[in-house]
């Protein structure tokens, strides 16, 4: 009996480049009677983009790693769960989303070390409102992220005002990266499943470096999450978040369900904005920091400042 190997895409990129999103819209074009297994990986302990997913589709088992990049500290419970799926027998594809921290060198070398399993394109999502940000740029690892990736597709293309500069920045990232093929981000539903299997056949098996925990620069080690939890009846300011996010550059990402003054909203912030988006009612404030370890601030004193971001409504007669 021939061995069918089940089809294995990951979906990398950094902090808030778009990968959930991605991933929802895979998920509701795949072809019916797939079934589809979903590992998210979230290097804070609260998986903010797990309910995202389960929220905004029904078409996969949403598998969760929490706590850290599972090419470094979580890799033990990533094995689990990639084993977990083949003994059930009954997936036909596996997206696996590292942590926006993670490099993908690690999770490829898992994945072609099991005899079921077969790794297909890489698909790295980039933020192209992030080409502008020297910052970014200079991280070894957004850069090994695009680097070790098969394909690059680049997200919030619609925050562009300008063709002009889409043109642009498309150019000066082709400068960055000569011959790494990238696309714009289509809204064409057939645009993301044709990047899952664009020839049919097996990925050629690359001879990737592992990631050592004693390469800092390749790891989560500069980085440090803060998770808070509010109850539901305190309310946040969008406009006070806005401005405590703007106050500490050193926050890479933060990301959450909140209670505010304009109703329950998803935020979502990196370096190149801010997002809320209406969501349905939560049982309490859920927030997640990710920051860098080199400009340490304390939780407390994050807390301290998110404070100030509450809403109070004026009192009856005031």
């Amino acid at each position: 009996m021939v061995n069918v190997k089940i089809p294995v895409n990951i979906i990398t990129g950094f902090l808030g480049s778009g990968k959930t999103t991605a991933i929802i819209r895979l998920l509701n074009n795949k072809p019916a009677g797939d079934k589809w297994a979903v590992i998210i990986n979230e290097f804070g302990k609260v998986s903010i983009d797990s309910q995202t997913l389960r929220s905004s589709s029904d078409s996969g088992n949403i598998y969760e790693v929490s706590g850290g990049c599972i090419c470094c500290s979580a890799k033990g419970y990533f094995r689990e769960n990639l084993e977990q799926i083949i003994q059930t027998g009954s997936f036909s594809r596996i997206i696996i989303e590292p942590s926006g921290l993670g490099g993908i060198d690690m999770v490829s070398e898992i994945v072609q070390a099991m005899s079921n399993l077969l790794l297909m394109w890489i698909i790295c999502t980039v933020d192209i409102l992030g080409l502008e940000i020297e910052k970014l740029q200079r991280l070894p690892i957004y850069r090994n992220q695009i680097m070790k990736a098969d394909v690059i597709v680049f997200t919030k293309c619609d925050l562009l005002a300008e063709k002009a500069t889409e043109n642009r920045l498309v150019e000066k990232f082709k400068s960055l990266y000569p011959g790494k093929p990238c696309y714009l981000n289509s809204q064409d539903n057939s645009f993301w499943p044709s990047l899952l299997d664009p020839n049919a056949s097996e990925k050629q098996v690359d001879t990737f470096r592992m990631i050592s925990s004693m390469d800092i620069h390749l790891t989560d080690a500069n980085y440090q999450s803060y998770n808070y939890f509010y109850n539901s009846d305190i309310i946040f300011s969008t406009q006070k978040v806005v401005i405590f996010l703007q106050n500490n550059p050193e926050i890479f990402r933060a990301k959450g369900y909140l209670n505010t003054d304009e109703g329950w909203m998803l935020l979502n912030f990196t370096h190149t904005g801010s997002h809320f988006e209406l969501c349905s009612l939560k049982a309490q404030s859920q927030l997640i920091l990710i920051a860098e370890r080199s400009h340490f601030k304390s939780g407390e004193n994050f807390e301290s400042e998110l404070n100030s971001a509450f809403f109070v409504p004026p009192q009856s007669g005031e």
